[in-house]
């Protein structure tokens, strides 16, 4: 059974069967859904509204500047994500504070499934071969006023099965606002505007999707406990389905975290777990998903060092 799971990862990473974290649609690169931190993925991708730090380069440009006064000047984070049998997934992003109203980042994001069996009758295999989508992407943020935030991002993206390769190009465009209500954001990103180039004879369609949704931070505790609230609403715009993610962070006296999220609207994921240390300019984070259909669990830590 298990060269049988490789086969099934490999055709869901190029898009030929509709990605697990999503229902059955028309766009491939199932990549650019699942998100890439391990905050995020604990929260079910939930928060495009105070995603801060390398972060930022997936979720929503925008949060390349905090919304608060944060001192840090930038971060440079590491994912890894252990998913279906042999697929593992990859991002380093980077940001750069270039003083209170700009910001820079830079990120790679990577899907490689190996080992996929060639089989053209029964018996052994006749070889292997291994699947990899990746996207390498600049983005710059803005702030204009003291409660809007504008950031955009442009990406390179390349895909390759086999022997055939494909390439493209996309865009995100995010914004977040801080709403008079003291401690809640609102924040909205386009992403994935763009095209991909042929693959053998065919096209891919990008995912190209709308996140749009608010946060809400406050104390608890006399001030011992951070207390956050998360919800984006999520459309795919080609397969014409929607999401809600919703997820909540508990922070204990700025160093331990516990998050939880659950993803409405999806047959493959639902409920999301997870965890977070800091400590002094380190950041870990873990999550844990389940996924449906028996195909096992899906693993990310992130490792952030913020300067």
């Amino acid at each position: 059974m298990r060269h049988i799971a490789r086969a099934i990862a490999g055709l869901l990473l190029v898009g030929v069967i509709p990605s697990l974290f999503a229902q059955p649609g028309q766009s491939g690169m199932a990549f650019l859904k699942l998100g890439v931190s391990g905050r995020g993925t604990a929260m079910a991708d939930a928060g495009n509204a105070i995603v801060s730090g390398a972060a930022a380069t997936y979720y929503n440009p925008a949060g390349l500047i905090p919304g608060d006064a944060s001192p840090e000047a930038s971060q440079l984070m590491f994912m890894h994500r252990e998913w279906i049998e042999d697929t593992r997934m990859e991002f380093l992003g980077a940001s750069i504070r270039l003083g209170d109203d700009n910001a820079l980042g830079a990120a790679i994001n990577s899907t490689t499934v190996s080992d996929i069996e060639i089989r053209t009758r029964p018996g052994p295999a006749d070889g292997t071969f291994s699947a990899r989508e990746f996207s390498v992407g600049l983005s710059y943020a803005h702030r204009f006023t003291s409660d809007l935030r504008i950031g955009v991002t442009g990406k390179f993206l390349y895909q390759k099965i086999f022997v055939d390769e494909g390439s493209g190009y996309a865009a995100d465009l995010g914004a977040i606002w801080k709403t008079p209500m003291d401690s809640l954001s609102i924040g909205a990103a386009l992403c994935n505007l763009g095209s991909m180039g042929a693959l053998q004879s065919e096209r891919t369609t990008l995912p190209s999707l709308l996140r749009l949704g608010p946060a809400y931070a406050f104390s608890v505790s006399q001030d011992q406990i951070q207390a956050t609230l998360a919800a984006d609403f999520v459309r795919i715009f080609p397969e014409k389905r929607n999401y809600l993610n919703t997820g909540a962070e508990l922070r204990f006296n700025t160093f331990v975290a516990a998050r939880g999220g659950y993803q409405f609207g999806s047959e493959g994921r639902g409920l999301t777990l997870g965890v977070g240390i800091s400590y002094g300019i380190l950041v870990l984070d873990y999550a844990f998903a389940k996924i449906s259909s028996d195909l096992g669990d899906a693993h990310t830590i992130s490792l952030a060092l913020n300067l």
